[in-house]
């Protein structure tokens, strides 16, 4: 996919999104969803896409919680979060993934606690969300 088809859907999104036009809103956030995702599996080693991909996930939360459909927001916060701490845990064996992985981990789980400072969370939604100190300690390995 060339970078200025999901920036563009991001761009019209974000225009409609300031325009207080929802349903618009969420189809180009949707649709570059829907292209980032396909294009970081089909390339898992581009970070770029994988921050494009998060960042069309956090505009769909931010539209959700806009419109205060509290659970679509956070499922949007979540979904990238959880993908990325399953490939951490996973038996992948590729480094330069997991590396990624655990990179991206530093972009998704700081949104999710500020929106369970703002809305009720359950605290062992939280936990199971937080990632375990192995996989810290592992990604410390891997650096050093």
């Amino acid at each position: 996919m060339k970078d200025n088809q999901w920036q563009s859907l991001l761009k019209r999104g974000n225009d409609c999104f300031h325009e207080q036009q929802w349903s618009q809103a969420e189809f180009f956030y949707s649709e570059a969803y829907n292209s980032l995702g396909i294009a970081y599996r089909n390339n898992p080693l581009c970070s770029q896409t994988l921050i494009a991909w998060i960042c069309a996930c956090h505009n769909l939360s931010t539209l959700y919680e806009s419109t205060e459909q509290l659970a679509l927001a956070l499922k949007f916060l979540t979904v990238p979060h959880e993908y990325l701490l399953n490939i951490t845990q996973s038996l992948i064996e590729d480094e330069d993934i997991k590396l990624i992985a655990f990179k991206g981990l530093t972009l998704t789980f700081s949104p999710i606690l500020m929106f369970a400072k703002k809305h009720p969370v359950c605290d062992s939604c939280l936990d199971s969300l937080a990632p375990p100190k192995t996989v810290l300690r592992q990604n410390a390995c891997a650096i050093h």
